[in-house]
């Protein structure tokens, strides 16, 4: 445990997951009442809520189409700012783009806790996963928990108007599609490094996590 949480790439695989999930879970633990607050009564707010529920099941398959497809590094840099405009698109309070926003939402709702496993994977592989995730996820909750604590600011700050958290929640998935940028998706996985025949890093892998 001491040994992976030295390192660097531990700390991206646990924190970006977690911040888009801070963006998802900040979304969907408010949803009825911005909803409410666009002028749909509780039962449609509700509706719309479970709609989009059911459309996240769809969008945590695409997303999982295309993360083995383009990767999970690409997928989630598109996953980002796709959740931005989304996010955006809500603040505006035009219906038209609000619309437009709630399927953008429920696609993402489905996908952003994918990369809560699929990017550990692919940084360290399948080899020592169940100790590489028993340290991650205990991060990655607790990141994601902060959308509490930012739903409960921003609420305070604006006298409970919902929607300016998702300008909050725009900044978290942008700033976070930066930070996936430094992530090296392959940097542990030795299947990759099998594949690429690169010996030496294998070796390298094995000094410095061992089996």
């Amino acid at each position: 445990m001491k040994n992976l949480l030295s390192k660097k790439d531990l700390w991206l695989a646990a924190i970006t997951p977690g911040l888009f999930q801070i963006c998802s879970v900040g979304v969907m633990s408010q949803l009825v009442l911005r909803n409410q607050e666009l002028g749909f009564s509780a039962n449609t707010a509700m509706l719309i809520m479970t709609i989009l529920a059911l459309v996240g099941v769809a969008g945590s398959f695409v997303i999982g189409v295309l993360d083995d497809r383009l990767g999970t590094k690409r997928t989630m840099i598109g996953f980002g700012i796709w959740y931005a405009v989304a996010l955006v698109l809500n603040f505006t309070n035009f219906m038209p783009c609000v619309y437009i926003s709630l399927f953008m939402i429920a696609l993402g709702i489905g996908g952003s806790a994918n990369f809560t496993t699929s990017l550990p994977t692919a940084i360290f592989g399948r080899q020592g996963f169940s100790k590489v995730n028993s340290v991650i996820f205990p991060i990655q909750g607790a990141v994601t928990a902060m959308q509490f604590l930012i739903n409960a600011i921003v609420q305070n700050a604006t006298g409970g108007q919902i929607r300016y958290a998702y300008l909050v929640f725009m900044v978290v998935a942008l700033v976070n599609v930066v930070l996936v940028t430094r992530v090296d998706d392959h940097r542990y996985n030795r299947d990759y490094h099998v594949q690429q025949g690169n010996t030496q890093r294998l070796a390298e892998i094995e000094a410095e996590l061992g089996q």
